[in-house]
């Protein structure tokens, strides 16, 4: 499977920086690893980058009409877990929160693990340690929405679960900020939002719907994928057709001034090409005009058995 390294390497021969079969210096697979980095930092603002959209699953508050968006890192603390026991003994930081996550140096914890509950000593985990020792544990602080924090919300809806309209979908829109701030009570209380407004604070985004949703129902998020960075440069690379020659190529653009080299023009056209192709791709059909059926009246439909169509 290829990984970081393929791409950052690919980009350091189309400057001709290095020669097939040459092995990479340490600190330029460094250097190319924070570039790459960089890029698809970059690219993930681009929504003609962004290949799919992730949907996220938001249990409405009752009478709740703002919501904390994300699940940052929070930090690190010392840690002794004891295998088989969901329970480790340590001195808890003040910044840990009920499900935020746990991971560790020394993969004692098992991946997934959240916090359950702790004490001022003791942390309990969704999930039993799998080594007894001392580690270092990092954890993460959700907002009232845990996901990876969106750059930009699309769309949503909310699914009713009463018995008279079970597994109906209200869908609601997104509208930008200034207009929602134009909504006069903002707590007005309704069976589901009807318009929502996304304000990407750091590092938890904002979410703010209208009115207030009046049951616990579930809201259904549709934002845009933010493409993960590596955290090595032995990580696999794991991207649709296109992406490894688009950023083999960008990367190549990136890192010519570093290292000196002129980019050629069949190297920025070739970068062009491969970029274009993956916009190109990515693009959605244009959205269909919607009226309300009052607006123009009804058309013919010969099925209607009031007027079979005339």
């Amino acid at each position: 499977m290829a990984t970081a390294l393929d791409i950052i390497a690919g980009a350091l021969l189309n400057i001709n920086s290095y020669a097939p079969g040459e092995t990479l210096a340490a600190s330029d697979a460094n250097v190319g690893l924070h570039a790459l980095n960089d890029l698809l930092e970059s690219l993930a603002n681009d929504e003609a980058y962004v290949y799919t959209q992730i949907e996220t699953l938001a249990p409405w508050i009752p009478g709740q009409y703002e919501y904390t968006v994300g699940n940052p890192t929070g930090g690190t603390f010392g840690a002794v877990t004891v295998a088989g026991s969901p329970v480790i003994t340590a001195t808890v930081p003040a910044a840990l929160i009920v499900n935020g996550d746990l991971s560790d140096v020394y993969g004692f914890i098992p991946a997934g693990a959240t916090v359950l509950s702790y004490t001022p000593t003791t942390v309990t985990m969704s999930a039993n340690a799998i080594t007894s020792g001392l580690t270092q544990v990092t954890f993460t602080t959700p907002g009232n929405i845990k996901m990876t924090r969106p750059l930009r919300f699309r769309d949503g809806f909310t699914r009713s679960v009463a018995s008279s309209s079970a597994n109906n979908d209200y869908t609601f829109v997104f509208t930008d900020l200034d207009t929602y701030k134009r909504e006069l009570l903002k707590n007005q209380q309704g069976p589901w939002p009807i318009v929502a407004a996304y304000q990407p604070t750091f590092p938890l985004g904002t979410l703010y719907v209208y009115p207030a949703p009046g049951s616990s129902y579930v809201g259904h998020l549709f934002s845009d994928l933010v493409l993960t960075a590596f955290a090595a440069t032995t990580a696999a690379y794991a991207l649709p057709q296109g992406y490894s020659r688009a950023l083999k190529k960008l990367l190549a653009l990136e890192l010519a001034p570093i290292y000196g080299k002129t980019v050629s023009t069949d190297l920025r056209r070739a970068a062009n090409e491969a970029k274009d192709l993956i916009r190109d791709t990515n693009q959605g059909p244009v959205p269909l005009m919607r009226y309300d059926s009052a607006l123009y009246g009804t058309h013919a439909d010969a099925g209607f058995i009031i007027t079979g169509g005339f």
